[in-house]
């Protein structure tokens, strides 16, 4: 797939040229969410290429007026897919044919046999025509797999991207100037441009459609107010994000790297530079082996924070639909958002999760291809996003755990463990301090009888002790503290227990995120 615009038009016109001089059919698929985007595009190709166009749709048939900028009705359609490509041949002198939603009709099993023979026999290279045609097929992302396997390799594909920051900072520019002018406000371009920027940042993930329309909606009450139509355009977008691609963007304004991973921070701080950027050694991302409780969704937040780059969380597993078709049609959206996005640190919590039950016999093989489409964006992608991801569960991965690992994917994995006695001291005497004067030798003490308490078990002993002590009416001491480590042990030695398979794989394929033995 082709992602970007120039590469777009120049394939497009690439087709137009070679349909001209072999005097033949051709076909192409233009896969988007934004119809009236790629219209314009196509248009703008073929009036460049000095071709005719038409639209030809169950409704009607139109013919483009260059001298109109319009379309102008030329015939009626047709309820049947065979005699609309049929229609086809009738064209005089070329050109370039829109057709819309005609994708399911050419589908294996399911869909019009005498359509597929139909277009079959128009794109053979036997037949030979006056002037070159090309039929552009402007159909949604999914429907790649729609097309006839027999028919697959004759179809040009190309996709029509999201749009990036800059394109958006630019639709936004041209909105403000004009709700400005519409308002009487005199037009101050610096001030246009500094909002255009800021505005764009809600509008990411938007088709340019999608862009144009939620800025109107917005800017529509009250076209002087840019600060409320930034907080709603943020508000929307985040809902929208939720909604329909199981993303969140996490506020990572407090967060700070958890007490006790000084590898995984000295990592970080190393390969700052090359985090978040476009060049060919950028960092793509680490892989976070670990039981629950140790920082690891704090330590994404704290990245986001270091490298100044907003963090998104990715749900795989809210993403899976049991419609046919429809979770991959999520994760390829998913994918382009990301895309567009970028750089963002993308943190995908509990990453073997999209492992899990391969091959079952009720998915249809779902879980199978998108674990594939992931393993390929992740390896792939040229987007300079930074991927933090998560997993805790070893026997869950299967064989591709080992592949998780390797250079290529991730450039490290970190085992995230719970804290070593120097990093307990550490973390108790920061909670403690606002609540005990001896707080060093209570933390000394406490550091000794916690051995395999996590971070976040830490954290709940302290709380629970100070709430005790507060229904006591008594001030915190050190037995409000031991009453709650002894009350949580079997239940800490037990968690610990489960995640030794975990320790045994990341001590093989990973690396320490924190020093051991202190």
């Amino acid at each position: 797939m082709w992602n970007n615009n120039l590469a777009f038009k120049e394939e497009l016109s690439r087709v137009i040229t070679s349909a001209g001089n072999h005097r033949c059919i051709r076909a192409v698929l233009v896969a988007t969410r934004d119809r009236e985007y790629a219209m314009n595009l196509v248009k703008e190709i073929t009036v460049y290429c000095k071709q005719h166009l038409y639209h030809f749709t169950v409704a009607c048939r139109r013919r483009y007026r260059t001298d109109h900028l319009s379309f102008e009705t030329s015939g009626v359609g047709s309820q049947d897919p065979a005699e609309l490509l049929r229609r086809v041949m009738e064209i005089k002198g070329g050109g370039v044919i829109i057709i819309e939603d005609l994708a399911p009709c050419l589908k294996d099993q399911t869909g019009d046999r005498n359509a597929r023979v139909q277009l079959s026999l128009m794109l053979s290279s036997d037949t030979i025509i006056d002037e070159g045609i090309v039929l552009v097929f402007i159909e949604p992302p999914e429907s790649e797999s729609l097309l006839p396997g027999i028919l697959d390799d004759q179809f040009n594909k190309i996709d029509v991207p999201m749009p990036r920051v800059n394109e958006l900072e630019t639709i936004a520019s041209k909105e403000i100037a004009v709700a400005s002018h519409k308002n009487g406000k005199k037009i101050d371009v610096t001030n246009i441009k500094v909002w255009g920027r800021r505005l764009a940042d809600g509008l990411v993930g938007l088709t340019h459609t999608g862009a144009r329309n939620a800025l109107r909606d917005v800017l529509s009450k009250n076209p002087a107010d840019f600060e409320l139509a930034e907080k709603t355009l943020i508000e929307r977008k985040a809902n929208q994000l939720s909604r329909e691609l199981s993303m969140n963007i996490l506020n990572n304004s407090n967060a700070e790297i958890p007490i006790g991973l000084d590898c995984l921070y000295e990592y970080l701080s190393i390969n700052k530079e090359i985090i978040g950027v476009s060049r060919p050694d950028r960092a793509k991302g680490i892989l976070l082996l670990g039981p629950p409780g140790t920082g690891k969704t704090m330590l994404a937040k704290a990245i986001g924070k270091i490298v100044n780059l907003p963090v998104v969380e990715f749900r795989i597993s809210a993403l899976m639909n049991s419609l046919l078709g429809e979770t991959e049609r999520r994760f390829e959206q998913a994918f382009a958002v990301f895309d567009a996005m970028a750089p963002v640190v993308i943190f995908i919590d509990e990453i073997e999760k999209a492992f899990g039950e391969q091959g079952g016999e009720n998915d249809g093989g779902t879980m199978m291809r998108c674990t594939g489409r992931l393993l390929t964006w992740l390896s792939d992608s040229p987007s300079p996003n930074f991927i933090v991801a998560t997993a805790n569960n070893v026997k869950r991965m299967g064989e591709i755990g080992m592949t998780m690992t390797r250079r290529g994917r991730f450039d490290r994995a970190f085992l995230v463990d719970v804290p070593s006695r120097k990093a307990r001291i550490d973390m108790l005497t920061n909670w403690l301090k606002p609540h005990i004067k001896d707080m060093d030798e209570v933390a000394q003490r406490l550091s000794e009888k916690t051995e395999h308490f996590s971070g976040a078990d830490l954290k709940g002993v302290v709380d629970d002790a100070r709430s005790r002590a507060r229904y006591m009416k008594e001030s915190l001491g050190l037995k409000h503290l031991e009453c709650e480590v002894e009350r949580n042990r079997l239940r800490v030695e037990a968690i610990y227990g489960e995640f030794r398979k975990l320790r045994d794989f990341a001590r093989l394929f990973a690396e320490p995120a924190g020093y051991e033995g202190e």
